[in-house]
């Protein structure tokens, strides 16, 4: 859509590739379940976001997301793994449309001195994935750059000048560490972003996580860092996936304490307590005072949402927006969860209009 009148141009960029990625199912508790992350969520979005006064839609720059800007934040042991897990994993005549871990690394588990898995060895899934959610297809590494390119495609528009971009990347990316990916995640699209901000020379960078689900690989990542600060809302980890991480005493160490800020919060949030949260975490934003602020856009708060328990609104997601808007700041937003497919586009409609500076969708 080409901004008319006075509307200021809103770059959103997709991801083409993620329709090789559409998991029919997901293993909870043991439990094969419908998956959450569908193919369907980004028709919704899209269409959504192409009502909205000011928005130009692109394609993502398949030159961004080069295996050395991802190797700045992941460790090139859980890359190789990836780009070659579903070729290394099955066989000729395998009647299998995921691949899944089924025996993890844990702790408890390691023998002094055992080196670790090449990429192609036996049991390399468990060693590199920490969930029985996150299967891996044959076309999951594809989707997994393209949705890293689609961030950092947005990232050089807020580089450029735009007050607001939006990522629409999928899969999603918060819950990969520097060597671990789970959560249906694979690549940290935020994370990775993040890095590549300072090494274009942003001198500070803040991350806001929205969605739900607690992100424990962006703030892994960055935990001992002062230059990228971490602020996250969501569910309590005494019920909510990932269930390790996400307390509020998780601060920070070393350089880096006091640039975490973890918000966790009761089942039933409804907007009037949440939005307190939200200005919590900007407050904490203005402090660091960032030169781009950088959202893990996550709309499985939303009532009715399978993949949580809170309370949130569509007009909720207006004034969180708003309230990102009054910033003040260059805001890049890259879509993570979000799995209530019928409401899904009006949610993400809703706070990225708000965002932009509308008052309501164009």
């Amino acid at each position: 859509m080409t901004p008319t009148g006075n509307s200021v141009a809103i770059p959103v960029v997709g991801n083409p590739d993620h329709g090789g990625h559409r998991p029919a199912v997901e293993v909870q508790c043991g439990r094969p379940i419908p998956a959450y992350d569908t193919v369907a969520r980004m028709g919704v979005v899209d269409e959504a976001l192409r009502r909205i006064d000011g928005v130009e839609m692109h394609a993502p720059r398949a030159d961004f997301a080069l295996r050395s800007v991802i190797s700045r934040v992941h460790d090139v042991a859980l890359v190789d793994f990836l780009s070659c897990a579903w070729k290394d994993g099955t066989h000729p005549g395998d009647d299998v449309e995921l691949l899944f871990a089924d025996t993890f690394c844990h702790p408890g588990l390691h023998a002094p001195g055992t080196p670790p898995k090449r990429a192609d060895q036996a049991g390399a899934f468990g060693q590199y994935c920490f969930d029985t959610i996150t299967g891996v297809g044959p076309d999951t590494y594809r989707a997994a750059v393209g949705s890293v390119s689609s961030a950092l495609t947005a990232a050089d528009f807020v580089l450029h000048g735009a007050k607001l971009a939006v990522a629409v990347s999928r899969p999603p990316g918060h819950h990969v560490s520097t060597d671990a990916f789970g959560g249906g995640c694979y690549l940290n699209n935020a994370a990775i972003t993040a890095q590549w901000l300072r090494d274009q020379g942003v001198d500070k960078v803040s991350i806001v996580d929205i969605d739900f689900h607690h992100g424990n690989g962006t703030q892994a990542i960055f935990y001992e860092r002062d230059d990228v600060s971490y602020a996250s809302l969501h569910g309590h980890p005494d019920r909510s996936y990932p269930y390790f991480t996400g307390y509020a005493e998780e601060t920070g160490s070393g350089r880096g304490r006091g640039a975490t800020l973890n918000l966790p919060f009761g089942a039933g949030i409804e907007g009037p307590e949440y939005i307190q949260l939200v200005e919590q975490a900007l407050t904490a934003v203005a402090d660091h005072d960032p030169g781009v602020v950088l959202v893990s856009l996550g709309f499985d708060t939303y009532r009715g949402d399978p993949a949580g328990d809170a309370l949130i609104d569509t007009d909720d997601y207006v004034l969180i927006g708003r309230a990102f808007a009054q910033l003040s700041r260059p805001v890049l937003a890259i879509l993570e969860g979000g799995y209530s497919v019928d409401d899904l586009g009006a949610n993400v409609g809703a706070w990225v209009g708000a965002a932009a500076g509308h008052q309501t969708l164009g």
